[in-house]
């Protein structure tokens, strides 16, 4: 496991236990002491994290990614697997043969596959990673959308991408995001040219998804590029401390 997948782990777990101890980053994590000691010590340089005794706790701040970076999507595939599984699996219900449909890039979508080998659908996605997860016996037309590859998350974006977007008409688009800031509503990404890609889509699908799992609430991005209420439903797999709006699903 990649340094950034464990630091980005260990801000996940905090985000749900207020102190963690090196005892429990050890066994939950299946790394030595020393490694866990190295990476509290560059969480707690980035002001993310304080060291106490025995342990570490979050600093009462916003988790971001401007300063821990996103890892590449391929990294982060067994991540979350049942949580996202269990996402994927409800909001597949909503679509039917015939649609034309989009989906996003990351690896929660990409759970979203297994729930459509016997759909007659048109799916449209700018990301290799998801084709690639199509199962063999998919019925359905394939679009792949091209433009400039950024291979971190491979997945197309820039000018030629957004023209191609434009050529189509989503009937249900369905959505990964980096960071949702429950107190204001903003769904974020890394990248602002990844970002662009997702407003447009959602300016062109009759019907919005958003696909994200508990870890992704409360973290912050580089880039806004919706707001919570610009989605018909939004599929997660816990409910977390205070109300959560009411187009959320909590699927467990």
């Amino acid at each position: 496991m990649l340094s950034k997948e464990r630091m980005l782990r260990i801000m996940n777990i905090l985000n749900s236990h207020s102190f963690v101890t090196i005892q429990e980053l050890i066994q939950q994590l299946g790394v030595s002491k020393s490694t866990i000691n190295r990476d509290l010590i560059e969480l707690e340089r980035q002001g993310l994290v304080k060291r106490e005794r025995g342990g570490a706790m979050k600093v009462e701040m916003k988790e971001t990614l401007n300063n821990l970076k996103e890892i590449p999507v391929r990294e982060k595939e067994y991540v979350h697997r049942e949580e996202k599984r269990r996402i994927c699996k409800r909001a597949a219900e909503r679509i039917q043969n015939g649609d034309c449909i989009y989906v996003d890039s990351g690896t929660t979508p990409s759970y979203l596959l297994e729930y459509l080998h016997h759909k007659d659908i048109k799916l449209v996605t700018p990301s290799t990673y998801i084709v690639r997860k199509l199962p063999m016996d998919f019925r359905g037309e394939i679009y792949l959308v091209g433009g400039e590859f950024n291979i971190g998350y491979d997945m197309s974006t820039g000018y030629h991408t957004l023209e191609m977007i434009r050529k189509f008409h989503f009937d249900k688009a369905f959505f990964s995001a980096s960071g949702i800031d429950l107190t204001n509503g903003e769904v974020m990404s890394v990248d602002f040219s990844i970002g662009a890609v997702k407003e447009e889509v959602l300016r062109r699908s009759r019907e919005c998804y958003l696909l994200t799992d508990k870890s992704k609430l409360s973290i912050q991005a580089l880039a806004t590029w919706a707001n919570l209420e610009q989605f018909d439903l939004v599929f997660t797999d816990e409910e977390v401390e205070g109300n959560l709006p009411d187009n959320f699903i909590v699927c467990k």
